[in-house]
C-alpha cells in the first residue's frame, strides 16, 4: 500500500496568540430606555420584555465588569424588529455603542438583514399580496397588516449606513467575477477584521421574507431573486465572496445570513463554507454536540449555529443567549494552525414556566431569574453566564493555505460483487414505515441514473481506511444506518428544520464505511452486500452485512480542482487524518 499524506492534528503545543474576536447575537429585541418605539402590535411586544432587554445588560456586564474585549458585533438579522425605521436603528446602535465604548469593536458594530429589517411587520403572509406586488421598506402598515409604501431603498440603505456606520468603513464588497452583480451594503458584504486572521466573514442575504418583490428602486444586487434566467445572488455573491477570502490568504470562512435555507444549492460552494451563523428560529440550536471539536479536514457539512434567541420571545427556549468566537493561532509539530472556540453565553435564564401557553401566545423569558452582583438598569441584576446546557464547540483549522486536490470530490459510484460486473449506484424510494424523505441505495444500469456522491471524515489504520460519504442530490444527507441495523439509506433533507431550527442532518450523521484494496489494487467496500427487498417490489438495495464485500469504482462528474487542504508527508502514526480522496 503506497504511503499516504498525513494531517497532522496531534503533536506538543507550543503558547497561543489571540487573533480576533467577534460576538454573534440574533433576532434581538429593543433595549430597556427603548421600548416603547415600534413595539406594537402584537405580536412586535415580545421584542420588548425583559429577555430582550437582558441581552444588552448580560453583554454590558460581560464588557464592563468580565472584561470581555471583542474586535466587533454581528447581529444577523431582526435589528430590533423596525424595518429600517431611523429612530429605532438609532436607539439601538446608540445602545451598543455605550456598551462597546473603549473596546477594540468601538465602532465595529455590523447588522445582516432579516424579513423584519426590510419591513417593520416582516414581509410575512400576512401581506397576502400577488407575488408581483412589493413589500415595502419601512414601518408603515394597513389596518389589514399590510405593507403600505414608505421609504425608498436608498432612504432605507442610507439609514443603515447612518446608524451602523461600521458599513462605510469597515465592510467591502467582494468582485462579481460574472459582472452581473453589484453587490453593496447592509444586504451583501464582507468583513477582513484582522489582517492577520484567518477568519473570512461573509455577511449574505437570506431575510426569510415569505414577499420577495422590492420597490422598484431595489437593485438586482440587493433582490433574494433575479430577474436574469439563471442567475442565482446568492450562489453569485457566496462565489465572489470565497474567492475574495482566498485572494486575502483567508482559510477560514463564516456565512452569516438570517434565515437558514437552501437558496444557494451549489454544494461545490457551500462545502468550502466552515460555519454557518443564521437566526430566524426564536431558539438556539447547533448541528454538533455541545463542546465538540471539529477539525476542517473532516467536514463535509458546515457546522451551524442557529442563534434566534436574542430578544424575541416565542416560547421555543427558556434562555436568551449570544454567541463570542475567539481565535486563536498555536503551532503543533511545526504547523500553525488556528482554534476557533465558540462561547455560548446566557443573558436570561427564564424565571417562568416555559413555555407558558400554547402558540402563538407562548413565552418564555417575560421575567428573568435575578444575577446578584450583574447590571440592573430597573429590572433585575443580569450577568452573561456559561450556557445552561453547555452549547458551544471548538473548530479546529489550518492556518495558510497549502494547495492540494480537493478533498471531497464529487463522484459517481459503481459496485459488484466481482470487479468486472459493476452497477451504478443510484437512489429510490424507501417504504414509509422506514422514514418519509428518507432513499434506499439502489443500483441500476444506467450511468445517467447514477446518484453523486462525495466522501469525507477519511481515516486510514493500518490496510484498511475508513470515510462517511454524502450524496449531491435528494437533500445533500448522509448515508446512514437505519434502527434495523441493516438498511443503509440517504438520510433526510440537508435544509428541513423544524420550528426551533433544529434540522434533520447534523454532523453526527453518517455511517463510518469501510475500504480496502484488495491484492490486485483493487478498491473494496467492506462489510456492505445487495440484497433483495420484498417490500421495494424485489428491488435490490444497499445493506450492511458482516463478513460481505463489493467491489467499488469511483468515476469523477467535476474536474479536478485545487482547494486548501494542509496536508503533510512525514509521520508515524497510522491512525491519523487523511482527505478522504486520499483515503480511498
Amino acid at each position: 500500500m503506497p504511503r499516504l499524506p498525513r494531517i497532522i492534528v496531534a503533536g506538543a503545543l507550543l503558547p497561543t496568540v489571540a487573533a480576533l474576536e467577534v460576538i454573534f447575537a440574533a433576532d434581538i429585541g429593543h433595549p430597556r430606555q427603548d421600548a416603547h418605539d415600534l413595539t406594537s402590535p402584537w405580536p412586535l411586544d415580545k421584542s420588548a420584555w425583559e429577555g430582550a432587554f437582558s441581552l444588552y445588560e448580560g453583554l454590558e456586564d460581560y464588557i464592563k465588569r468580565q472584561g470581555a474585549r471583542p474586535d466587533a458585533l454581528l447581529v444577523a438579522g431582526d435589528v430590533a424588529y423596525s424595518g429600517g425605521a431611523a429612530s429605532v436603528l438609532n436607539a439601538t446602535s446608540r445602545a451598543f455603542e455605550r456598551i462597546f465604548a473603549g473596546t477594540p469593536a468601538e465602532g465595529k458594530i455590523f447588522p445582516s438583514i432579516g424579513n423584519h429589517d426590510v419591513s417593520f411587520l416582516g414581509c410575512t403572509m400576512a401581506e397576502t399580496r400577488p407575488y408581483s406586488a412589493p413589500c415595502y421598506y419601512g414601518q408603515k402598515y394597513s389596518i389589514m397588516r399590510k405593507s403600505q409604501e414608505d421609504l425608498t431603498y436608498k432612504q432605507w440603505q442610507g439609514n443603515w449606513q447612518k446608524y451602523f456606520p461600521a458599513l462605510n468603513h469597515h465592510a467591502s464588497s467582494p468582485k462579481n467575477l460574472d459582472s452581473t452583480f453589484q453587490w453593496e451594503t447592509p444586504t451583501r458584504y464582507t468583513l477582513d477584521l484582522e489582517k492577520k486572521s484567518s477568519v473570512h466573514i461573509i455577511v449574505g442575504l437570506d431575510s426569510g421574507s415569505w414577499t420577495l418583490s422590492r420597490t422598484e428602486d431595489t437593485p438586482e444586487s440587493a433582490l433574494e431573486t433575479s430577474t436574469k434566467e439563471g442567475v442565482n445572488p446568492h450562489c453569485s455573491f457566496l462565489r465572489d465572496s470565497l474567492e475574495q477570502g482566498k485572494r486575502l490568504g483567508k482559510t477560514v470562512f463564516i456565512y452569516v445570513t438570517h434565515n437558514f435555507a437552501g437558496s444557494c444549492d451549489d454544494w461545490s460552494l457551500l462545502q468550502q463554507v466552515d460555519v454557518w451563523i443564521a437566526g430566524h428560529r426564536h431558539a438556539y440550536w447547533q448541528n454538533m454536540e455541545p463542546g465538540a471539536t471539529l477539525v476542517q479536514e473532516q467536514q463535509h457539512y458546515p457546522a451551524r449555529i442557529i442563534v434566534g434567541n436574542g430578544g424575541f420571545d416565542e416560547g421555543h427556549i427558556d434562555v436568551v443567549s449570544f454567541v463570542h468566537m475567539k481565535e486563536e493561532v498555536y503551532e503543533k509539530n511545526g504547523v500553525e494552525r488556528v482554534s476557533l472556540k465558540f462561547l455560548v453565553k446566557d443573558t436570561c435564564i427564564g424565571d417562568e414556566t416555559c413555555p407558558t401557553s400554547i402558540w402563538p401566545n407562548a413565552h418564555c423569558w417575560q421575567k428573568c431569574k435575578d444575577m446578584p452582583g450583574g447590571v440592573d438598569h430597573g429590572g433585575g441584576p443580569r450577568k452573561a453566564t456559561d450556557s445552561k446546557y453547555g452549547y458551544g464547540f471548538t473548530f479546529d483549522a489550518m492556518k495558510e493555505q497549502v494547495l492540494v486536490r480537493r478533498a471531497n470530490r464529487a463522484v459517481k459510484l459503481q459496485l459488484g460483487t466481482n470487479s468486472s460486473e459493476l452497477r451504478w449506484v443510484t437512489l429510490g424510494t424507501l417504504p414509509v414505515e422506514e422514514g418519509v424523505g428518507h432513499s434506499a441505495i439502489i443500483p441500476t444500469d444506467d450511468e445517467s441514473e447514477a446518484t453523486v456522491f462525495t466522501f469525507y471524515d477519511g481515516h486510514v489504520d493500518g490496510l484498511t481506511s475508513t470515510a462517511r460519504l454524502a450524496s449531491w442530490s435528494k437533500g445533500h444527507g448522509p448515508v446512514s444506518l437505519a434502527s434495523d441495523s441493516r438498511t443503509l439509506f440517504v438520510e433526510g433533507n440537508y435544509w428541513k428544520a423544524d420550528v426551533k431550527g433544529k434540522a434533520d442532518v447534523n454532523l453526527a450523521s453518517g455511517e463510518v464505511l469501510k475500504f480496502m484494496r484488495d491484492s490486485e489494487g483493487h478498491l473494496v467496500m467492506l462489510e456492505v452486500t445487495w440484497e433483495l427487498d420484498l417490500d421495494m417490489g424485489l428491488q435490490e438495495q444497499l445493506i450492511a452485512a458482516e463478513g460481505k464485500a463489493l467491489f467499488l469504482k469511483k468515476h469523477e462528474v467535476l474536474p479536478p480542482s485545487e482547494e486548501l487542504v494542509v496536508l503533510r508527508e512525514e509521520s508515524n502514526d497510522e491512525s491519523e487524518l487523511v482527505a478522504a480522496n486520499v483515503v480511498i
